[in-house]
C-alpha cells in the first residue's frame, strides 16, 4: 500500500512540476472570461444531443401515438380539457385569494401570491402604479390610478395612456399564458372603446409642454389606427401633420396600415400616399424599419396594378440600402406580388426560397407567422411545383422555424397545401409514403381533402388502389367523418373483383359496403326532408360486394329496399351491371335475388328482362310459387311463347 502512496504522490509532483514549466515559459497567464449560465442550461445542452423528430406531437394529449384523439373534433376539446385545469386554477387564484397563505413557495414565486385588491389610499403609490403598468394588470392599474387621484407624473400618465390605447380595455394578459387556447382561438378583433379615463388622459396630456402633447397624439393615433378607426385616425393624422407635431416610426406604420382600408381612395392614389409618407419620414429624419417595409408591401400586394412589381423592387432596394433585414412578412407580401403575374415568376419565387433558407428569423411582425402556409398555398395553386414544397418543408422543420405556424387555421392551411401538392406530383406509392407519416401524427385531412385523393385514385389501376383504399376508408371511419357522399366515393373505388380469393381485403370491402349501407338508411331516416337521393348504381355496387363476400341475405336486402323505395334512389343502374348481377344471384343458385333482378329489371323497362326470364324459367330450383312470381313480372304471354319454343 506504501508502494501504490509513493507512486500516487510521485505522480502528483511531477504532473505540479510539468505545469510549473509551462506557465513559466508565459509571461501572463490568460483567464478566460466568465460565461453566466442559468440553471437549466446544462439540460439544454444534453438535449440538443439528442437527434429531434419533427413529426412528434407535443405533451398536449399524450406522448403515445396509439392514445392520440382519432377525431378531428377531439384534437381540439382535448387540448383545451388540457389547459383547463390552468384556466380554473387561475379563476381560483384572482377570485378567492383569502384562500392561500402568504408564503405558499419556498423561495417566494411571485405568481403565487394571493392578488391584492387595492381599495385604500394608504395601499397605492405611483411605484406601485408603475409595477401594475409593467405585469399589463390593466384593471389593478386604473384602481390605484384612481386611489391616487390622478396625483402622478406626467411621464407616468403617458405610460397609463399609451397602455389603455394599446390594449383599450382588451384582454392584456401575456400570449405565453394559455398557449394551447391561442393556438386554436381566432384572430383578435380589436373595437375601439371611448372611456373616461383614456379621454381625461388624451385632453389633460396635449395641453402640457410640446413634447408631452406630441407623446399622447401617437399614443391616440396608434391605438384608433390598431382598431381600425379610419376616418377618427386620419383625421388626427392630417391634424398633426398640418400642425407639424412630430411622429414616431410606429405611428407612421400605423397610419400607413389604415391606408389599405380607405375606400375613397384608388389603388394608384393608396401607393402614391405611401410615396409620400416615406419621403415624408426621410425629411423630416425618422428612420423606418422593418414594420414600415411590410406595411408598404402590404399596401402595394393588396393594390394590384401595372406597376406595383415596380414599386415592390424599388421599396426593396432602398430598404436594403438602408441595413434593414426583412423579416418574414416582408418576403410573404413579396411572394404575393410575385404571383399576380403568372407562372413568369417561377424562377423568382425559387429564388426567394433560396434566400430566405440562409437566414434565421425571430418573430419581427404580427403577419410573419403567415409567411410559411401562404408559401405553400402559392406553391400548389400558381406553381403546383413539387420541389418548392418540398424546400418551404424544410425550412419549416429547420430549427426553431416551426414557431412560425401559430394557429390552428395555418397549420390546416399548411398542411392541406401540401398534401395536395404532394398528392399531384407524386406516385401513388410515394404520395401514400407521405400520408403515413403525416396522418395522423401530424395532420387530419379534411373531407374536401380526402374527396380530392379518392378523385385522384379513380385514374389508377385498380389492383394498385386496393391496399390504399382499405387505408382511407378505416381512417376516415376513425376520424369520424359522417360524409355520405365521401364514404360512397370510396366505395366506387373498392373493386373486390381484382382481389384474389384469399386476400383479407375481401373482408373489409364487404365490410364496408354493409356500413355504407347502413349509413344510407340512417341519412334517409334522419333526414328525409334533405335527403340527396342516392343512385342505384352505387346500391348495385354494393350488392356485388356483398355477394362476392357471401352474404347473400343482406345483398337481397339491399336490393328489396331499393326495388320497393324508388323515389329514394336515383335509376342508373346499367345493363351490364344489371347482368352481372343477375349472373351472380344464378351462380350461386339464389332464385329470390334473381327474381329482385327481374323485378327491377322490367320496373324500369330494360330490354334484357326477356332474356333473363328465360334463363330462369329453365332453372332447376325454380318452383310453383317462383313461377307465379315469374308471371307476375313478364306475363303470361311471355311464358307461353317460352314453353311453346321449348316444346
Amino acid at each position: 500500500m506504501n508502494h501504490f502512496k509513493y507512486i500516487s504522490s510521485s505522480r502528483g509532483s511531477w504532473c505540479q512540476l510539468k505545469r510549473l514549466q509551462s506557465s513559466s515559459s508565459n509571461s501572463t497567464i490568460q483567464i478566460p472570461p466568465r460565461i453566466e449560465r442559468k440553471p437549466t442550461d446544462i439540460l439544454n445542452a444534453l438535449e440538443s444531443t439528442i437527434p429531434k423528430d419533427q413529426m412528434t406531437t407535443g405533451y398536449v394529449y399524450h406522448d403515445d401515438p396509439f392514445l392520440l384523439p382519432t377525431k378531428k373534433q377531439n384534437h381540439r376539446t382535448y387540448a383545451l380539457s388540457y389547459e383547463s385545469g390552468k384556466k380554473a386554477a387561475m379563476w381560483v387564484h384572482k377570485a378567492h385569494g383569502n384562500l392561500f397563505p402568504r408564503n405558499l413557495s419556498e423561495p417566494l414565486v411571485k405568481a403565487f401570491k394571493p392578488p391584492i385588491k387595492y381599495t385604500r389610499k394608504d395601499q397605492v403609490s405611483e411605484e406601485i402604479l408603475l409595477q401594475a403598468m409593467s405585469e399589463y394588470r390593466l384593471s389593478d392599474a386604473i384602481d390605484i390610478y384612481e386611489l391616487l387621484e390622478t396625483n402622478v407624473s406626467n411621464k407616468t400618465k403617458q405610460a397609463l395612456l399609451e397602455l389603455l390605447c394599446f390594449y383599450n380595455y382588451g384582454n392584456a394578459s401575456p400570449n405565453n399564458t394559455l398557449p394551447i387556447e391561442q393556438w386554436y382561438s381566432k384572430p383578435a378583433v380589436f373595437i375601439w372603446k371611448h372611456n373616461k379615463q383614456v379621454d381625461d388622459l388624451y385632453k389633460f396630456l396635449i395641453e402640457q409642454d410640446p413634447e408631452t402633447a406630441a407623446l399622447a397624439h401617437n399614443a391616440m393615433l396608434c391605438g384608433l389606427a390598431k382598431c381600425l378607426r379610419i376616418d377618427e385616425s386620419w383625421m388626427l393624422f392630417e391634424k398633426c401633420e398640418n400642425e407639424n407635431i412630430p411622429l414616431t416610426v410606429t405611428t407612421y406604420n400605423y397610419i400607413m396600415k389604415i391606408m389599405i382600408n380607405i375606400d375613397n381612395k384608388k389603388n394608384e392614389e393608396k401607393v402614391a400616399n405611401v410615396y409620400k409618407l416615406l419621403k415624408s419620414m426621410a425629411k423630416k429624419g425618422i428612420r423606418p424599419n422593418v414594420r414600415t417595409l411590410n406595411a408598404a408591401l402590404k399596401l402595394i400586394s393588396s393594390s394590384p396594378s401595372l406597376a406595383a412589381d415596380n414599386f415592390m423592387k424599388h421599396l426593396c432596394k432602398e430598404f436594403k440600402q438602408l441595413n434593414i433585414k426583412f423579416s418574414l412578412a416582408s418576403y410573404r407580401h413579396i411572394i404575393k406580388i410575385l404571383v399576380e403575374k403568372g407562372d413568369s415568376t417561377y424562377n423568382d419565387f425559387m429564388h426567394l426560397l433560396h434566400t430566405v433558407s440562409k437566414e434565421n428569423f425571430t418573430i419581427q411582425d404580427p403577419m410573419d407567422v403567415t409567411f410559411f402556409s401562404v408559401a405553400m398555398e402559392y406553391a400548389l395553386k400558381c406553381y403546383n411545383d413539387r420541389k418548392a414544397g418540398d424546400m418551404i418543408h424544410k425550412i419549416l422543420l429547420t430549427g426553431d422555424n416551426y414557431k412560425f405556424i401559430s394557429d390552428n387555421d395555418g397549420d390546416n392551411l399548411y398542411y392541406n397545401s401540401y398534401i395536395r401538392l404532394l398528392l399531384r406530383t407524386s406516385t401513388i406509392d410515394e404520395f401514400f409514403k407521405f400520408y403515413e407519416e403525416f396522418v395522423p401524427n401530424e395532420h387530419i385531412p379534411s373531407v374536401r381533402l380526402y374527396t380530392e385523393i379518392v378523385n385522384e385514385l379513380k385514374f389508377h389501376e385498380q389492383k394498385a388502389v386496393a391496399k390504399y383504399v382499405a387505408r382511407i376508408w378505416s381512417d376516415i371511419t376513425l376520424f369520424g367523418y359522417m360524409n355520405l357522399s365521401l364514404k360512397l366515393d370510396v366505395i366506387s373505388l373498392m373493386e373486390i373483383a381484382c382481389l384474389p380469393a384469399e386476400s383479407p381485403l375481401r373482408t373489409v370491402f364487404v365490410d364496408a359496403a354493409w356500413t355504407c349501407w347502413n349509413d344510407i338508411k340512417m341519412e334517409i331516416q334522419n333526414k328525409l326532408q334533405t335527403y340527396t337521393p342516392v343512385q342505384t348504381a352505387m346500391t348495385g355496387s354494393i350488392v356485388m360486394m356483398l355477394l362476392c363476400g357471401n352474404r347473400i341475405n343482406e345483398s337481397m336486402d339491399v336490393l328489396l329496399y331499393t326495388i320497393e323505395q324508388p323515389h329514394l334512389f336515383v335509376p342508373t343502374m346499367t345493363k351490364e351491371q344489371l347482368t352481372k348481377l343477375f349472373e351472380s344471384y344464378i351462380s350461386k343458385n339464389c332464385v329470390t335475388g334473381t327474381l329482385l333482378v327481374l323485378q327491377y329489371a322490367t320496373n324500369f323497362g330494360f330490354p334484357q328482362a326477356t332474356e333473363m326470364a328465360r334463363k330462369l324459367y329453365d332453372h332447376p330450383q325454380l318452383t310453383d310459387i317462383d313461377r307465379n312470381k315469374l308471371i307476375n313480372l313478364v306475363g303470361e304471354e311471355v311464358l307461353d311463347t317460352l314453353d311453346k319454343s321449348k316444346s
